[in-house]
């Protein structure tokens, strides 16, 4: 009987072994570089997270289950994998691409760089100072009500959350570099030496 069970746990250790080492690690591979799953969910969970302005991979879960946001390409996992797979097809292309100007590409990158990082920093700096209040909604859509017949309480409700968030983050977001410059010193003499008119410049 022992060597019965024995050869039974054998037999289901055989089969299950080659399903695991066949589970892939990767979500795709574009002209065989890899992408990873856990490189794939980094960016979707990311990416999500500062579009929809939540904190958390749940949030983002949960948004993606909405019916409201069904057909969004981003918060689709599969339609996120597939923007991917094309941005990645096409920054090759642009790198490799001898008729691009690879001075003004490096600019583009460079900008995008500091441009990205601003505002993730500014979503994390600010993201305590600005709250959507349920009366704060309610009164939109009392003001508004026909603009969203048709639509779910639900679907209303998220719509307002952000137009209203997206307003006062702007409005934060001002302030917040009108007392980053009066704390710093920033000087633009360069600046409008540089862009004197000719008149200016032989008035001089």
């Amino acid at each position: 009987m022992k060597i019965k069970h024995l050869l039974t746990i054998l037999i289901i250790t055989m089969l299950i072994i080659p399903q695991i080492s066949c589970k892939k690690e990767w979500a795709a591979k574009v002209d065989g570089e890899t992408i990873s799953m856990e490189d794939f969910n980094k960016f979707y969970y990311l990416q999500s997270k500062m579009m929809a302005n939540v904190e958390t991979n749940e949030e983002v879960d949960k948004l993606a289950e909405n019916p409201a946001y069904a057909n969004h390409p981003l918060l689709s996992k599969a339609g996120f994998l597939d923007h991917i797979i094309a941005q990645k097809l096409l920054y090759k292309k642009a790198m490799n691409d001898k008729s691009i100007d690879k001075d003004e590409l490096k600019t583009v990158i460079e900008m995008i760089k500091i441009q990205t990082a601003a505002q993730y920093y500014l979503g994390k700096k600010l993201k305590d100072k600005i709250t959507v209040s349920d009366e704060e909604v309610t009164a939109v859509y009392n003001q508004n009500k026909s603009k969203f017949a048709g639509r779910t309480a639900d679907e209303a409700t998220a719509y307002i959350k952000q137009q209203i968030f997206t307003q006062k983050s702007r409005q934060e977001t001002n302030k917040y570099i009108m007392e980053l410059i009066a704390e710093s010193k920033v000087e633009k003499d360069g600046f409008k030496d540089s862009v004197k008119t000719p008149a200016e410049t032989k008035a001089e």
